[in-house]
């Protein structure tokens, strides 16, 4: 799991540097593989305007460009198909070397003609495998001034990582609650504010499963708009999603990807102009198939939950969305899903299609079932501010699975299988920061579980939360007394 420094800060108010953040997050489990500054690979890059285009003489697919750092015009031979007049874009001088190429630039002579420097694409610059075009930057950026900072990519990457038990940790929300827990600061409230209906939905939603499958898809929102504007993202949700990795490709898109690494909460997105009729969460049936999003053809059997529409099914549910029905530049009318599946059989679908998403790699592991219309609300609005457009009613089709549990927790218990006397007041702290419902009673703690802790099955499980945040290297270690205890002679045959 990756994420930026000021990703998490949107979450967690806290003064801490980030060498106390990643020490903290290895002491209550969440291990750091990796903590680093993409910045520091590119900090010599700088923004350079794109002032003149001319066609190179000995070869078609080649440009020459005049690129200005403010100070200085350089001459560079340029082959993308993006490089155009008016564009601000990352330059490379020569003597610098270029990550994705795993190289040092020359000053080279192309075709007859000298290139001084290299407008660099997102592959050259090593932050994704995308070099179908130079990268261009915002207007706004200073010629001259650092590319690393242009591209958001000056912020501390963090990369954990997460056991399967704790899927709450796959969104960024779920790790800052552990830090804030553990006194790393503060975590930031959450404003879930309902999206006023302006319009309404043609599409309908019906859940349609066997009494023994039901399991499958308990609980479905989605969200019908209108008029939307399917642009490029801004800037800011492009650097974020760079800096974990994902390459953004419209903002309707990244959205989805936006709230995943958030509140590790998966969305998809439809055409809706491409849906036939409404829409029925159901099983596949044999013979069915579905171009998917990765433009693969898979083959489904009649166990797998697909999202279909009145003609073909349009998505493996928790798995990956369908080309046909996919959004691109021309999609003006959405619909917007945000589903509760079940882990099992999504994990079971992947394995059989070999088809690996972020968005099964949460849903296998359990998302929080309570986190369906709240995170359809702070979607709509995301995808109404960057978007455009009008917004129907949420729409409904079943209930969120129970996740009432309950456990008592003995105040004793903890010393007894920690070794450590905690006081009462600090782990009733604990457990209500971890967002636990602690009730005191007279020897202990009445806890009702958050919905997002599906891996709390009893008591024993609530020492170990309260023992990981208050630290496990605050117990007191004893040492063994050695002993004159000798092996066994050896048994003759």
């Amino acid at each position: 799991m990756k994420f930026t420094h000021s990703w998490l800060m949107d979450h967690l108010e806290t003064d801490a540097a980030s060498e106390e953040i990643a020490n903290t997050l290895t002491k209550i489990g969440l291990e750091i593989e990796n903590v680093t500054n993409p910045g520091d690979l590119i900090k010599e890059f700088i923004v350079v305007s794109v002032d003149k285009v001319s066609k190179h003489p000995n070869a078609d697919r080649l440009k020459i460009c005049l690129v200005n750092n403010g100070e200085e015009n350089y001459e560079v031979v340029c082959g993308a198909p993006n490089a155009r007049e008016g564009i601000k874009g990352v330059f490379a001088r020569e003597g610098q070397f270029i990550p994705g190429l795993d190289l040092k630039l020359k000053q080279s002579e192309i075709r007859g003609v000298v290139s001084n420097g290299m407008l660099l694409s997102e592959k050259e610059l090593g932050i994704s495998d995308n070099h179908e075009g130079i990268v261009e930057l915002s207007s706004n950026f200073a010629l001259g001034s650092s590319a690393a900072n242009a591209l958001g990519l000056s912020d501390i990457v963090y990369e954990i990582a997460i056991t399967p038990n704790r899927s709450d940790c796959l969104g960024i929300r779920g790790i800052a609650r552990d830090l804030a827990a553990a006194g790393m600061g503060t975590l930031k409230p959450l404003d879930v504010k309902p999206v006023k209906p302006s319009t309404g939905s043609p599409i309908e939603v019906n859940i349609d499963f066997d009494e023994e499958d039901k399991s499958a898809c308990p609980y479905f929102v989605g969200r019908y708009f209108r008029n939307v504007n399917n642009g490029e993202s801004p800037d800011w949700l492009k650097r974020r999603l760079l800096s974990v990795g994902l390459r953004p490709i419209s903002v309707l898109v990244d959205i989805t990807n936006y709230f995943t690494f958030t509140f590790g909460r998966p969305l998809h997105v439809f055409d809706a102009d491409k849906v036939s009729g409404n829409i029925v969460v159901r099983l596949s049936k044999k013979g069915e198939n579905l171009l998917a999003l990765d433009g693969k053809n898979y083959d489904l059997d009649d166990e797998m939950t697909v999202i279909a529409d009145e003609k073909r099914p349009e998505a493996l549910a928790g798995v990956m969305g369908g080309e046909l029905s996919g959004c691109t530049s021309d999609t003006k009318n959405v619909f917007l899903e945000a589903a509760y599946f079940d882990p099992i059989r999504t994990a079971i679908t992947g394995r059989k299609l070999n088809l690996q998403s972020d968005a099964r790699f949460r849903f296998e592991r359990g998302i929080d079932p309570l986190f369906q219309r709240p995170g359809a609300e702070l979607a709509s609005q995301m995808i109404l501010d960057l978007c455009g457009g009008q917004a129907s009613d949420l729409i409904v089709a079943g209930n969120p699975p129970s996740t009432s549990k309950k456990n008592f927790l003995r105040e004793d218990r903890v010393k007894k299988l920690g070794g450590v006397d905690i006081p009462s007041e600090k782990i009733e702290s604990i457990l209500l920061k971890l967002g636990f419902e602690p009730t005191k009673s007279r020897d202990g703690w009445n806890c009702i579980t958050p919905s997002w802790r599906h891996d709390i099955e009893g008591e024993a499980d609530l020492v170990e939360e309260v023992l990981r945040i208050y630290g496990f290297d605050k117990i007191p270690t004893n040492q063994l007394e050695f002993g004159n205890i000798l092996p066994s002679p050896a048994v003759n045959a």
